[in-house]
């Protein structure tokens, strides 16, 4: 019997996890009037993540990092893994958890081939993640993560061809915003959520690209970022 398929823009919407999930938003956004990529069942592939066939192009657009230089994910080197999460560091439980599970699968990789997988984390908050204070959260997790900040229209148009919902502001969240860093209890930014996707890509050798739900292990993310690496996803 030959395994079942669906759509990219179908499966992902099925992955979408709302970050801040106590307001209930809708992800059916995520479908985009473009033409179907299959995504190869997970019986097919020796990932823990889903692997699309064809695989989707990396975002072309350019996103300022924390330095102010300009960086575009088209622009990697051809043997790199890129890893990409969109988020905010108020974020009160996806993002850290996120960042920390990643940092500590990077970890896990030997010297080699830790050089060769690149994490991306794209603010969606840019009032309160200044460049300053998005290193500084990043820092806790793993130095070399990259810090872009976005909520403008180029993440605007990298979440369409990702298939991913738009990120959405929401005054007075259920759960109370932690304020992260030095000074936290004088933090006065706004109480405020930001509402968005909780999928990671992974972007490998060869225009393969993998995407995560919750749920994924740092253990499930290094033997990935390994085989991808390797060019043994099947």
């Amino acid at each position: 019997m030959a395994r079942p398929h669906l759509t990219a823009p179908a499966a992902i919407v099925l992955l979408v996890v709302s970050a801040c999930a106590n307001t209930g938003g809708d992800a059916s956004n995520a479908l985009r009037d473009e033409p179907p990529v299959v995504v190869t069942d997970s019986s097919g592939s020796r990932l823990h993540g889903t692997l699309l066939d064809p695989s989707l192009p990396r975002p072309t657009q350019v996103l300022r990092d924390t330095r102010a230089q300009a960086f575009s994910l088209a622009d990697r080197p051809a043997d790199e893994v890129t890893v990409l999460f969109f988020g905010y560091t108020h974020c009160p439980d996806v993002c850290p958890t996120t960042m920390a599970d990643l940092a500590a699968a990077r970890a896990q990789l030997p010297a080699g081939l830790r050089d060769r997988v690149t994490v991306v984390f794209v603010s969606e908050d840019p009032e309160r993640d200044t460049r300053r204070s998005l290193r500084r959260w990043l820092d806790r997790f793993d130095r070399s993560f990259v810090g872009l900040r976005g909520g403008n229209t180029a993440t605007e148009a990298m979440l369409r061809q990702l298939y991913l919902p738009e990120t959405e502001r929401r005054e007075h969240p259920k759960d109370p915003i932690k304020h992260p860093g030095p000074g936290a209890k004088h933090h006065h930014h706004g109480d405020y959520a930001v509402e968005h996707a909780g999928v990671v890509y992974a972007f490998g050798p060869g225009s393969s690209a993998v995407i995560y739900s919750g749920g994924t292990k740092p253990s499930e993310y290094a033997t990935d970022f390994t085989r991808l690496l390797q060019g043994s996803t099947k």
